[in-house]
């Protein structure tokens, strides 16, 4: 997290304090927000693929006509 934020310095060594404190803490929300994004997203998928495998151990052929 610290080298995304380095992609920032310029403009946060140019802020005032109150600006600074505002602009990292609309960041961290944005990015805490993109991670819990594709954890969720991971586990969608992780589920999903769970599914498949019940249905073919159960020899269960679905969609295939």
């Amino acid at each position: 997290m610290n080298a995304w934020l380095g992609g920032f310095q310029f403009i946060l060594n140019r802020m005032t304090g109150n600006n600074f404190n505002w602009f990292l803490h609309v960041l961290l929300f944005l990015h805490t927000e993109h991670v819990i994004r594709r954890q969720k997203e991971k586990k969608d998928k992780e589920e999903e693929n769970e599914d498949e495998d019940e249905d073919e151990d159960l020899g269960i052929d679905i969609d295939r006509e």
